[in-house]
């Protein structure tokens, strides 16, 4: 029975082989070939002299998915070994920062200290984190530990089908280590070539060995189903205070060791509402006020608020209040 018979997924194979371009290079005992051979005939003239071949090495042997080249940060996989993978601010000990990549991290031996902006985490051997891109972190592997990690760009991890987790998901490897090795192993190989057709489809693989380490998990939120009311407070309150420098959910929900998704989840559960809404009524509530009491221009209570422009803001509360601001003070006083 094959990977895909033993896994939860059922809406029919999601990535083809006929993806997998001809000529790769083979490393199984028994092939006498290195390569698929070319069906064209050779070239006329003299037979030249036999060369040595080089056997491959064992698949099993072989470290060249570790010693993959990297490739662009934007489009690609990246695998590097878990000992070379420090991240995290220049205090010491690091700081959680956000990363732009989905990032997956799995340890063999030793043990990394995972730290986010309201947890603190050590995994041990055996045991699996995948961190979704935009989540803020800090990884310190001990001395002599190793392991792998994978960093997926955005851009390809969204096109996964199924969909990679939206949530940090936890799991312990388990008999999942022979066939989650190769895979990570199959991307090292193909990673420096860059054919978008391979990575996607391993990218697809990669995906479904996920689902399989945490089948049906539903996304990160309370047990209880109720709303995180401290996470909402505390968004709230970091939004209120930094609505002047025009920042994105993503860059907030970062800063509260969140996802956007959980984010506005827990802004859906309290509100009905998701959290670019609810930022949208902050700076409309703001602009009411300071229109009522100060004598601030509206070009200046534009600037303040973070709107694009002064005509941005003039749109955003006639649509919101039916009223250009300036009849809006006229009234209120």
């Amino acid at each position: 029975m094959s990977a895909f018979e033993h896994s939860q997924w059922k809406d029919g194979f999601p990535f083809s082989p006929s993806q997998i371009r001809a000529g790769r290079h083979l490393g199984v005992d028994g092939v006498n070939a290195p390569v698929i051979a070319d069906a064209s005939p050779p070239p006329a003239g003299p037979p030249a002299a036999p060369q040595p071949q080089h056997r491959p090495e064992p698949a099993a042997l072989q470290p060249a998915w570790r010693e993959a080249h990297p490739v662009a940060r934007q489009s690609g996989i990246r695998l590097l070994p878990l000992a070379a993978f420090l991240w995290g601010s220049r205090a010491n000990p690091p700081q959680p920062r956000t990363r732009p990549d989905h990032v997956l991290v799995w340890v063999t031996q030793g043990r990394v200290q995972l730290d986010f902006p309201r947890d603190r985490l050590c995994l041990r051997p055996g045991e699996l984190r995948y961190i979704p891109a935009g989540t803020a972190f800090a990884a310190s592997p001990a001395h002599g530990t190793t392991g792998h990690v994978a960093l997926i760009s955005a851009r390809l991890g969204a096109q996964a089908v199924p969909p990679l987790p939206d949530h940090v998901l936890a799991a312990q490897v388990g008999s999942h280590a022979p066939q989650l090795e190769a895979t990570l192993r199959e991307i090292g190989v193909e990673t420096p070539g860059g054919d978008p057709g391979t990575l996607s489809c391993l990218m697809n693989l990669l995906s479904l060995r996920l689902r399989q380490l945490a089948p049906g998990r539903a996304p990160d939120r309370t047990e209880t189903g109720f709303p995180d009311r401290p996470l909402i407070d505390r968004f709230l309150a970091l939004a209120r205070e930094q609505l002047g420098e025009s920042r994105s959910v993503a860059e907030l929900a970062a800063d509260l060791g969140s996802s956007t998704l959980q984010l506005d989840h827990a802004c859906l559960a309290a509100h009905g509402k998701r959290a670019v809404e609810l930022i949208h009524e902050l700076r409309l509530d703001c602009a009411a006020r300071m229109l009522r009491e100060t004598t601030h221009p509206t070009q200046r209570i534009a600037v303040d608020l973070g709107y694009s422009s002064h005509a941005h803001f003039i749109r955003a509360f006639v649509a919101a209040t039916g009223r250009r601001p300036e009849v809006f003070r006229a009234q209120s006083r």
